[in-house]
């Protein structure tokens, strides 16, 4: 009995919970109706009534908004609005309407909770200066229905009434939608069922020039006088352009090397590092620049576990989540190091807490911050100027040409943001030439100052010769030159990763079959295949790890009208 008893409870308990779910409805709306009555006045202006007949389903409803676009129109003024046929004062509470102004114009019916019921909004507004001077005719182009709206339309019937003075030349033209026209006497009647969101109307009538306006509206004068002046706009992004690459070339030309210039042609391929130059010094030179990058960092820790001061161990504890991980270990700290390379292990095991002996490589972004970075770039930065390698006044015009492609720069945006704030209103969107021209200048000139060099003479030759032999191991990579002696793989390797080649100079030897791999690294594997997978997945972890470190058009387009409507 008191299964059957407790069973009946649970039929009834779903009965009472599904019954409420099965009469809720879905909020949503509709439009029985959305018609549009236009009277053309003698001015070129419009009398607008629209009545839309929104029928609310579901949960209430409290507003009902429509958005006027004042593009293409000297202005446009609100008359009434109403629900039901009452109209609503000025405000933001039940019953009262908001008006808002701005580029455009946002009226906002406030009213009531309803749902499930039919009500009727009407809109009166006055759009001014609408009919322009367009061919030889007083041409009416006009957007009737919005262009953004969410609901369905049952029926549409616009109707635009002209004054009898008004000589029609031709029959109306539907630029977009599917209306049907139908005219009697001085009235045009468009008609259609069933329409989607989103699915506007926009149509052009044009009458006999003169017989409705005498002068252009203020909007198309404005445009004619913006028109005028767009050959100086673009005179003066032109000059602007011009002006910049002379400068740029100019810059460029005067600043090169001239013993530079003389000898470049004639560089020759180097198979071997032309110096014994340490390889974060030689990757340094190798750029117009000479900042030091985590390609170098990673050329000089590769340096240092081939001296024996440095080992990479595989991670036993892998987590099925995680890829591959590696520890770099301190085997000794010898007296001799050079002042980088005892940043570099600064960098790396110096801690809060002293000096450790091991860093996991994936923790690298972690330790490679902005103020530790300095312990490894600063001495390198003080050995390069310390050996002669930096020409200063190449430095400081170096910097003076960046810092004045930036200042151009700010030009540029300065003239792209104030052009739609306070110039659109003078002289349109033609200003925007003199800030596509200072951007164009800006690219100019901070790819010129970018690859002017801060060596001297003497250190920019060298340069070269390193820049050979980085080509050379470049092509290697890309299989476009032989593979030399057959310990290149682990002898250049320093140097590979100084260049940012490391991940493709592991991945190209592991293709090609290599299995002999540094001293200093050890696998968990103890098969030659597995042993360089694992140095690739360590190349590529290494080659990531402190990256930071281095970087410390609408439907009715063209017409007046259309806009947004909807409700919430």
């Amino acid at each position: 009995m008191w299964r059957k008893l407790i069973l009946t409870l649970v039929v009834l308990g779903a009965l009472l919970f599904s019954v409420p779910r099965a009469l809720a409805q879905e909020k949503s709306y509709s439009a029985e109706r959305f018609d549009v009555d236009i009277v053309v006045q003698n001015d070129g202006s419009l009398l607008v009534t629209e009545t839309v007949a929104f029928t609310f389903v579901g949960e209430p409803f409290t507003f009902v908004f429509r958005e006027l676009p004042t593009d293409r129109t000297d202005g446009i003024e609100i008359l009434e609005a109403s629900v039901d046929g009452r109209p609503y004062p000025q405000g933001t509470n039940a019953g009262q309407v908001e008006i808002e102004n701005g580029g455009d114009i946002r009226v906002t019916w406030h009213m009531e909770p309803t749902a499930n019921t039919t009500r009727t909004f009407v809109l009166n507004y006055q759009v001014l200066g609408v009919v322009q001077q367009s061919g030889g005719v007083d041409l009416l182009r006009y957007q009737a229905l919005p262009d953004e709206f969410e609901y369905s339309i049952d029926s549409s019937t616009i109707t635009v009434r002209y004054p009898s003075s008004a000589n029609l030349q031709a029959a109306p033209t539907v630029t977009t939608g599917g209306f049907q026209a139908e005219r009697s006497g001085n009235v045009e009647t468009f008609t259609q069922q069933n329409i989607n969101p989103d699915e506007t109307f926009v149509f052009e009538m044009a009458f006999e020039a003169g017989s409705l306006i005498s002068a252009p509206p203020a909007w198309q004068s404005r445009q004619a006088e913006q028109r005028a002046l767009a050959p100086v706009w673009i005179g003066i992004g032109v000059v602007i352009i011009l002006a910049g690459t002379v400068g740029a070339f100019w810059i460029w030309r005067t600043h090169q090397p001239q013993t530079v210039m003389q000898m470049a042609k004639g560089t020759a391929v180097h198979y071997e590092p032309p110096n014994d130059l340490p390889p974060a010094i030689a990757g340094v030179l190798n750029g117009s620049g000479a900042s030091p990058s985590w390609s170098n960092a990673l050329a000089t820790l590769f340096d240092l576990a081939d001296r024996g001061i440095l080992s990479i161990e595989e991670i036993e504890d892998k987590k099925w989540y995680q890829s591959r991980n590696f520890d770099i270990v301190l085997q000794k700290e010898p007296d001799n190091l050079r002042p980088h390379e005892e940043g570099l292990l600064d960098l790396l095991f110096e801690k809060k807490q002293g000096r450790q002996t091991a860093v996991k490589l994936s923790k690298l972004n972690n330790v490679v911050t902005g103020k530790q970075w300095k312990k490894f770039t600063e001495p390198l930065e003080a050995e390069i100027k310390a050996a002669g390698y930096i020409d200063q006044a190449r430095k400081t015009r170096r910097q003076w040409v960046i810092g004045g492609s930036i200042f151009i720069f700010v030009l540029g945006m300065l003239a792209l943001v104030g052009t739609p704030l306070v110039l659109d209103s003078m002289f349109g969107a033609w200003p925007l030439a003199v800030a596509f021209a200072l951007f164009i200048v800006f690219v100019m000139l901070i790819g010129v100052g970018s690859s002017l060099t801060i060596l001297t003479d003497e250190a920019k030759m060298m340069a070269d010769e390193w820049q050979s032999f980085y080509q050379y191991l470049k092509d290697v990579t890309r299989r476009k030159a032989a593979v030399g002696e057959t310990n290149m793989f682990n002898r250049f390797l320093p140097y590979a990763a100084s260049y940012g080649l490391l991940h493709q100079w592991a991945k190209f030897f592991q293709k090609e079959g290599w299995t002999e791999l540094p001293p200093y690294f050890h696998a968990l594997s103890r098969s030659g295949e597995e042993n360089m997978a694992a140095f690739v997945a360590m190349a590529g972890t290494s080659s990531s790890s402190g990256g930071s470190a281095a970087g410390a058009g609408a439907a009715g387009a063209g017409a007046a009208g259309g806009g947004a409507s909807g409700a919430g």
